[in-house]
């Protein structure tokens, strides 16, 4: 009981220490984007529950959009380690919510996050068909030739794969990683090593579904490589050792 009580006055604390260190809900979002991705992931609710609040009182919509993108990508990380539908089907309500609250306020600058994150929901819950016509249409809208493009290109070569298009999907996605690295100079290291890395997994991930064990290998060597040079990763690393379990259980 002693040792739960310390563990949650501690979580306490990580959470009041980033809201005080936090300047703006921008800087808090931040904040939890770092946690997320640390697998610290009711932390990182928290925070994005404190920065949703903080910009709903500046009527700032559209960083309510990024908040809610925050929380549905948390939602997706506890549905990858339990697989538990109902991290799905939240998933696809703050998606719906995205939605909403971008017609509410005649919001079109995030149409292209929307459709992304509507192709994540639909990959979750296996519909396969639905996640590849939102992931094209996300990055065809894409307004920017950087790293984060690649990233999507990656996801819709998932869907692709799962489509049947399998040679296609092998092709996108290693497009999606050529996209990452001729941009990696002008972006944020840690987002190139979670967006790469997550190629190169999502990859494996499907090959080992189509039990092709061998090819999965390789590209988890390779997703490997990134995942043991950042120790940040710790999402990334979790995923690796459930795929790596399933190639040599």
């Amino acid at each position: 009981m002693m040792k739960t009580f310390i563990i949650g006055i501690a979580t306490t604390l990580t959470i009041l220490n980033a809201v005080c260190m936090a300047d703006s809900a921008e800087r808090l979002c931040e904040q939890a984007d770092i946690l997320r991705e640390e697998g610290k992931t009711l932390d990182a609710l928290n925070l994005y529950n404190h920065a949703l609040v903080t910009f709903q009182r500046r009527h700032d919509y559209n960083g309510i959009l990024g908040v809610l993108s925050g929380r549905l990508i948390s939602w997706q990380h506890l549905f990858n380690l339990e697989e538990d539908k109902v991290y799905a089907i939240l998933a696809r309500k703050e998606a719906e919510s995205m939605l909403a609250i971008a017609q509410e306020h005649n919001i079109h600058d995030r149409d292209y996050l929307i459709h992304f994150l509507f192709g994540k929901s639909c990959i979750f819950l296996k519909d396969f068909k639905c996640a590849e016509i939102e992931f094209k249409q996300a990055v065809d809208l894409y307004p920017q030739d950087n790293a984060e493009k690649g990233d999507w290109l990656a996801h819709l070569g998932e869907a692709i794969y799962k489509n049947g298009r399998k040679e296609e999907a092998e092709r996108v996605i290693l497009e999606g990683v050529q996209q990452i690295q001729a941009h990696q100079d002008v972006e944020d290291v840690f987002k190139i090593n979670v967006w790469i890395s997550g190629a190169y997994l999502r990859l494996a991930k499907i090959l080992i579904s189509d039990q092709k064990s061998e090819q999965a290998k390789t590209y988890l060597s390779k997703g490997e490589q990134i995942v043991l040079k950042d120790p940040r990763l710790v999402i990334r690393k979790q995923q690796l050792e459930i795929l790596k379990n399933k190639v040599d259980p």
